[in-house]
């Protein structure tokens, strides 16, 4: 099956690109004590997770307890949810999960850990919980000096303390600079100092979990910090690159031109059903001179600079480099993986 041959829009995964990214990222590891759990979120696609494991990931992070209920059924024994969940149904998920796989949960408040204490107890399982610690991104995530009272309070609930972790969000879409670095370093820091002293507590910590495709290099190799929570890196997408990351864009919608006016205007058949736009536009591959300029529901409306002279006809396919991946992947059910023109794979979309 050939390119031409897809019904549009629809979602490619270059392969060439994709591997490329997928064996440079392992190799960063393979000499390192750190390991690379990546996260699910991003391509949701287990197909794509095997190949992530089999180059040396230790396991796989996800965002939701449904995402770890995918990863569970397709075989994945160790996973972690880094994110906070609350409430009765989601922690009885969480626990009924805990009997087929090594599944471990953030939690950063009491009530949350009484939800899967009482869960756990209901269940007759061991609910395994990291630490979720505030390094700078001020989402979700227990302050440092609050550290030590909340890991007591869970192992007093009876849950299993495994160790801790920290998300640098608000560091992973800065270019790196000497002093990004530096403030990377003083999350290390402060993830490494929690891991000891909860260790002093008597309390079995093995995992200091942070990091993601923009701040791997710096986090990977500050000791201490045993596993990065790197995504976007394996399909990439332009938000990153404009960051210099060092990874290959992989991933494009295709999409018809369906309707021209006059040689400067085109519209595609791809609006913010089939690609995110939130965060930014998509741009148009091989094709300098032409600009996305809105994203409508079914639309995408293309702007030609005329001293390039192209033209655009309807019927005619594109492809647009995708600007924010997980954005734009929860919107498909499948992604074609292609090469030299041709579909070598189809990775399902889970949702």
């Amino acid at each position: 099956m050939k390119i031409h041959d897809i019904s549009t829009p629809a979602l490619l995964v270059h392969l060439n690109e994709m591997e490329w990214n997928l064996h440079t990222m392992a190799s960063f590891f393979a000499a390192r004590a750190c390991r690379l759990r990546p996260h699910f979120k991003n391509h949701k696609a287990p197909l794509l997770a095997w190949k992530q494991i089999r180059v040396g990931a230790l396991g796989m992070t996800c965002a939701t307890v449904r995402e770890a209920e995918i990863l569970v059924q397709h075989g994945f024994e160790d996973i972690l949810i880094a994110n906070e969940i609350a409430g009765e149904e989601k922690p009885r998920q969480l626990a009924e999960l805990s009997r087929m796989a090594s599944v471990k949960i953030a939690v950063d408040n009491s009530a949350s850990i009484r939800d899967l204490a009482a869960a756990q107890r209901n269940a007759g399982t061991q609910i395994q919980i990291l630490v979720d610690v505030n390094i700078g991104m001020n989402r979700c995530g227990v302050q440092p000096d609050a550290i030590a009272e909340l890991a007591r309070y869970a192992h007093e609930q009876g849950l299993a303390v495994r160790g801790v972790m920290g998300y640098d969000g608000h560091l992973q879409v800065q270019s790196p600079s000497p002093e990004r670095d530096e403030i990377v370093r003083q999350g290390s820091a402060v993830l490494s100092q929690a891991a000891r002293t909860l260790k002093g507590m008597g309390l079995d910590i093995g995992i200091v979990s942070t990091g993601g495709t923009g701040t791997y290099a710096v986090s990977g190799d500050y000791d201490g910090i045993t596993e990065i929570q790197a995504g976007s890196y394996l399909l990439m997408d332009t938000s990153y690159t404009a960051r210099h990351a060092p990874f290959r864009r992989a991933l494009t919608i295709l999409s018809t031109v369906i309707s021209t006016r006059g040689s400067a205007f085109g519209v595609l058949d791809c609006g913010i059903k089939a690609i995110s736009g939130e965060r930014g536009l998509p741009v148009l591959r091989d094709l300098p001179g032409a600009q996305v300029t809105a994203l409508h529901a079914e639309h995408a409306l293309v702007e030609l600079d005329p001293r390039q002279h192209l033209k655009l006809s309807p019927g005619q396919k594109v492809e647009l480099w995708v600007h924010y991946s997980d954005g734009t992947v929860n919107l498909h059910n499948c992604m074609y993986g292609v090469r030299n023109e041709s579909i070598e794979e189809v990775f399902r979309v889970e949702h």
